[in-house]
């Protein structure tokens, strides 16, 4: 075990029927929010944004919406979400959605308060030093954005995804109703539970600590608990038990928990996935599900013994441990992507193949934003093709 701190200031309200709360939670921030999702008719279409706006007007809330994040939130929208809250001055910013939209929100909260671009602050060029309060109604569980302060948005002008980290832009309450879940539809539900996935992986196959039982096993309940949710929602997308389960692993699976202890570690799969979404706009999800089994293959040989107890805890295969059995739990995992129907290669997400280095060359602008020194641009044109 390594050392390490380890500090989450978000309060969380979970369970059916919270975002009835949000009234109440808001006023105690002050009188005037500044509310921000998706587009207009999707949300009014699924009465998200009615039930949020009852527990709002029910409280005497002022409220601003903001419409239109899509999947991958671009800095080009933040910017427009800044100049209304530096013109508004709202007392609280609230999230109702998923990641995109929380960390868009995000980005607004620090950015409002910052003299140059927000972009700046994005590829650490800038230092936030204030930020608009933060509450979160979370309504796609994938990112872990409600409660952690980390934020990802996309400069579509330059075809850069950046993701940045602040303790300003932790939630402060953060509300977990899996209701709102519902009407996720199941391959919606699926890109989601890869995000989820992706998350749990990152610390789990790519630290170097010789013993970490705890960290691992964490990792692996949590990852088959993944797989147990989307086996239940794929016989009853509204099972209740499957969309609270889910949504709470969401939530721990990337907030700084399981990997405390281990040491730092390298990114690869999301050093990979993000190009895809800043070049494509693939859905983070895809993205991942691309990744990851291409990330394994490329570290298969150095990796026997983690992929095959990976093999064996994960999806029950039989065999010493070996490379014969380490490929196998690349294969189920490959497999089970397959039957939840989400893409594991370029042509199954829709992503040509004909920009292979450019996306080498970004993938290793990412890798130096994050001090990631393992990887040459040989290396990665290798993990790519391993994704064609």
């Amino acid at each position: 075990m390594f050392e390490f701190e380890y500090h989450i200031p978000t309060k969380i309200v979970f369970g059916e029927g919270t975002i009835n709360k949000l009234g109440e939670i808001t006023s105690s921030f002050g009188k005037k929010a500044l509310l921000v999702t998706y587009d207009e008719k999707l949300v009014r279409s699924l009465g998200l944004f009615d039930r949020a706006m009852d527990s709002l007007k029910e409280a005497k809330i002022e409220v601003l919406p903001f419409f239109g994040v899509k999947s991958n939130p671009t800095v080009e929208h933040v910017r427009k979400g800044i100049e209304i809250a530096k013109a508004e001055k709202p007392d609280v910013l609230i999230a109702l959605g998923g990641g995109s939209v929380i960390d868009t929100v995000k980005a607004m909260a620090v950015g409002t308060f910052y003299e140059g671009d927000v972009w700046e602050l994005a590829i650490g060029e800038g230092e936030a030093k204030k930020a608009i309060p933060i509450i979160t109604v979370l309504t796609i569980p994938a990112t872990s954005s409600e409660m952690n302060s980390t934020a990802v948005i996309s400069n579509d002008e330059i075809k850069r995804k950046e993701g940045f980290v602040d303790p300003l832009m932790f939630p402060k309450i953060s509300i977990l109703d899996p209701e709102l879940t519902y009407s996720i539809p199941v391959l919606q539900t699926a890109i989601s539970a890869t995000d989820i996935i992706s998350h749990l992986m990152e610390g789990y196959i790519n630290h170097n600590d010789p013993w970490a039982p705890m960290q691992d096993r964490f990792a692996q309940g949590m990852i088959k608990t993944v797989i147990d949710c989307m086996d239940r929602l794929q016989k009853d997308p509204k099972d209740p038990q499957a969309r609270a389960t889910m949504m709470w692993v969401s939530t721990f699976a990337w907030n700084g928990f399981y990997v405390c202890g281990i040491g730092a570690f390298d990114m690869p799969i999301h050093m990979v996935g993000h190009t895809f979404s800043a070049f494509y706009d693939v859905p983070h999800g895809s993205a991942m599900s691309v990744s990851i089994p291409a990330v394994m293959k490329f570290h298969l040989k150095e990796r026997i013994e983690k992929y095959s107890i990976f093999a064996k805890e994960i999806f029950g295969i039989n065999g010493e441990i070996s490379e014969k059995t380490a490929m196998a739990g690349i294969d189920a995992l490959l497999d089970w992507y397959k039957k939840i129907g989400v893409p594991t290669n370029f042509k199954e997400a829709n992503m040509p193949t004909n920009e292979l280095d450019a996306m080498a060359d970004d993938i290793l602008i990412t890798a130096d934003h994050w001090e990631i020194e393992t990887y040459n641009k040989e290396m990665v044109l290798s993990i790519l093709k391993l994704c064609l």
